[in-house]
């Protein structure tokens, strides 16, 4: 937790700098919002690192549940992509 921790106040004190240079990937989103986040964060740093580990343990565990039980149309894909690289490769032997 405590290198998540270091890492997440990196990101923070970078993110005046990431919203000036690639405004306008942010056009949802105001300087004052990216500071008011930073402040928030600044003064409740043991909330927001605790809900962004959940988060991300949330995402984890749906990333390897998706990874196990694909749904139909992602199985067929995988098979097409799967059958294309076998045509691919021997073609090129």
């Amino acid at each position: 937790m405590q290198i998540f921790i270091k890492s997440l106040t990196k990101l923070v004190h970078s993110l005046p700098f990431l919203y000036r240079t690639h405004a306008e990937l942010f056009h949802s989103v105001s300087l004052e919002q990216v500071y008011a986040t930073i402040l928030y964060y600044l003064r409740d740093r043991e909330t927001v690192g605790q809900y962004l580990k959940n988060w991300l343990d949330y995402a984890n565990k749906a990333q390897a549940e998706f990874d196990c039980h694909p749904p139909p149309f992602v199985e067929k894909v995988l098979k097409w992509k799967l059958e294309r690289l076998t045509q691919v490769e021997g073609v090129s032997k």
